[in-house]
């Protein structure tokens, strides 16, 4: 122990010999230690209840109160059970010194004392107190950190889950604010479609015939925003039950090249079908599994330039039915593959109108049904959307 210094420590010495504690105070005062003594073990007693002491040197016998009887009270002692007590002794017998040991002495040094065996002693019990009461330090230190770092964590985490939520309440807050919505809107919206339907039967002249047109327009994109907020409030608060049916793709594909046969002629595309087999059957929803591939299908049609290719495949890679479609547009720019699928994040291109809300939707579908669905650029140009079913999804 480098930093051992003998005035550190002070130790009682408790023996009926007023010689014995002249010669080996002189001993040890002249090492630094600082001493205190007793004739009697009632006097050690009375020392070790007013005072702390590093060692006790003891010794056996003495009249009154053996070494042994002081030595077995003061191990009854909580505040005294650790220090150390090296005995001293005449007697070598091998029955007295073992036990002194029983009763919790550490150590023994026999009369008359070699005095370099006495200090290497008492040195060596010090030591091992204070590298004791050294460790023990660091422990409590060690502790009191990890009572103040799990205290920490525990205000962290309650902060986090406190934040979570609110978090949880505000996406809830939002869901319902998108079902009143939708519901609110979708009400007004039949009086104006009715009225419409109603008006197109009046023969107008070409100025207000286009302004009926772009009105049916702006009504008819009032109205899919509606039902798509609607499901996707649903789907997000796990209030859409799911009609569960098998779907040969030859029917969904063919449903959403019907629905959006108008828009591929305005648009003079071409759509090439690479179908593996359209007896192929995935597991779902009907109105959303369509729903999804419509969507996905018109952000293809919206990006493409005219007289473009739109490519619709279908294959069987291990357990996952895969459909793919591609387009020759302008592809995703890094801002919208980052925000794609999220909802209200649009991406500088290669989005619909509704603000990104669709292809948000058209994710929320798929997880519904197990499945993934995933966009790419590709490197001769366009945008490639894939969806991913697992093969036996139900």
């Amino acid at each position: 122990m480098s930093d051992f210094k003998p005035s550190m420590f002070t130790i009682l010495m408790v023996d009926d010999n007023p010689k014995n504690l002249q010669l080996l105070g002189s001993t040890l005062r002249n090492e630094g230690y600082q001493l205190e003594f007793a004739t009697s073990g009632a006097t050690a007693l009375s020392w070790l209840d007013k005072k702390q002491f590093d060692l006790i040197l003891l010794d056996i016998m003495m009249p009154g109160m053996s070494g042994f009887e002081v030595c077995e009270q003061l191990r009854k002692n909580q505040n005294l059970a650790d220090v150390p007590v090296i005995f001293l002794t005449a007697k070598t017998e091998k029955e007295s010194i073992v036990y002194g040991f029983k009763l919790g002495a550490q150590d023994y040094v026999t009369k008359p004392f070699d005095t370099s065996e006495l200090l290497a002693r008492v040195r060596t019990h010090l030591e091992l107190r204070y590298n004791k009461e050294q460790l023990k330090n660091i422990n409590q230190t060690l502790e009191e950190k990890v009572r103040e770092r799990t205290n920490e964590l525990r205000i962290s985490n309650e902060k986090l889950q406190k934040a979570n939520d609110e978090l949880m309440n505000l996406d809830k807050a939002k869901s319902e604010f998108l079902h009143i919505i939708s519901h609110e809107i979708r009400t007004p919206l039949n009086g104006i479609k009715g009225s419409l339907e109603i008006m197109k039967e009046y023969d107008l002249n070409e100025s207000v015939q286009r302004l009926f047109n772009i009105l049916d327009l702006s009504v008819m994109r009032l109205e899919n925003f509606s039902i798509t907020a609607l499901k996707i409030t649903q789907l997000k608060m796990k209030q859409y039950s799911l009609d569960i049916q098998p779907l040969p793709f030859g029917v969904l594909i063919s449903t959403i090249l019907t629905k959006a046969s108008q828009k591929v002629i305005k648009k003079s595309l071409q759509v090439v079908q690479n179908i593996h087999d359209i007896n192929d059957v995935v597991m779902g929803d009907f109105e959303l599994l369509s729903t999804c591939l419509t969507s996905v299908f018109d952000n293809a049609i919206n990006f493409s330039k005219p007289n473009g290719t739109i490519t619709i495949n279908s294959k069987v890679v291990d357990q996952t039915y895969l459909i793919e479609i591609e387009d020759e547009g302008p592809g995703f720019s890094k801002k919208a593959m980052d925000n794609l699928f999220k909802l209200f994040s649009p991406g500088e291109k290669h989005i619909n109108e509704n603000e990104g809300i669709e292809l948000a939707l058209a994710k929320l579908i798929m997880n519904a049904h197990s499945g993934d669905i995933e966009a790419q650029n590709i490197k001769k140009g366009g945008a490639l959307v894939r969806l991913s079913f697992p093969k036996n999804s139900n």
